[in-house]
């Protein structure tokens, strides 16, 4: 059964999930673009109808609300709305690339928003504000994100390590303390040495904020607060993670702009101050 059928052919709805299913059946090409605040407003039903409808579809979230929408459009209609792992084809010409890159850019970045919540952001605001130093612990291509949060927080005053080896990020972890931030980012866990940076990390009783996606077997583990990635993408069947990298340095970003807000005035100050300690005669 095509999802839209599926929708169509639900029972014991309320009155205002009717009218969500009917919007959604009307315009299923503009849902997969919209927030739950603003599919709500565009539907004239609360939020917590739009919830309420996702459960009774046995789905997780809106994310999957929407991916089942696409896996529709792809289906039944003559301009497919972009597929995440495989975003062109030998077909494509250069300015489709550049297109279907931005399209995949932009679900990125809604997907990641609709997937993490508010109070969220506040908690790891906090975490970073009260952590005298900050241990990111991450491999592979996720270093780059890393080294450049590092560096956006070093240019305002803030300590970030970024330990590369499994040696180093062990006695980083030692090193640890209940006045540092242990970041842990891991799409899945598939980390041989996160079970042991955690073992120290909690023995150390060391704040932790943990990155990764919402099907991760490392949300079981106790920590302070979490950040998940967009889970549009095949963990194996793609072209690249380009849309993986692009959350993940949206979480970073995000991190890093909060953290920044919280003093704006002093960290604009700040940055321009050893901007002209290092080079006088540019200001």
């Amino acid at each position: 059964m095509n999802f839209l059928l599926k929708l169509k052919t639900l029972s014991s709805l309320t009155t205002s999930e009717n009218v969500l299913v009917q919007f959604i059946l009307t315009a299923p090409e503009k849902v997969i673009y919209l927030s739950p605040k603003e599919l709500a407003e565009a539907s004239f039903v609360s939020i917590s109808t739009i919830y309420r409808l996702i459960n009774k579809l046995n789905l997780d979230g809106l994310n999957d609300l929407k991916l089942e929408l696409v896996k529709y459009l792809n289906a039944h209609t003559s301009d497919p709305i972009i597929d995440i792992n495989y975003p062109i084809s030998s077909e494509d010409t250069n300015f489709s690339v550049m297109k279907n890159l931005q399209l995949v850019y932009e679900q990125t970045v809604q997907s990641t928003i609709d997937t993490n919540e508010i109070e969220s952001l506040m908690l790891n605001r906090t975490l970073l504000q009260k952590a005298e130093i900050i241990d990111i612990y991450t491999t592979s291509a996720n270093i780059f994100f890393a080294e450049n949060f590092k560096f956006q927080m070093q240019e305002i005053g803030k300590t970030v390590n970024v330990p590369k080896d499994n040696y180093t990020q062990h006695l980083t972890a030692a090193n640890s303390t209940p006045k540092h931030l242990a970041i842990i980012v891991s799409f899945e866990g598939r980390g041989a040495n996160i079970p042991e940076l955690f073992t120290i990390l909690k023995r150390n009783k060391c704040k932790i904020l943990l990155i990764t996606s919402k099907n991760s077997p490392l949300l079981k583990e106790p920590v302070d607060s979490t950040f998940l990635f967009s889970s549009l993408e095949n963990h194996y069947h793609k072209i690249s993670s380009f849309s993986t990298r692009m959350s993940l340095m949206y979480l970073f970003d995000i991190l890093y702009l909060s953290y920044f807000n919280i003093d704006y005035e002093k960290n604009i100050a700040y940055k321009l101050a050893n901007y002209q300690k290092m080079n006088p005669h540019l200001i």
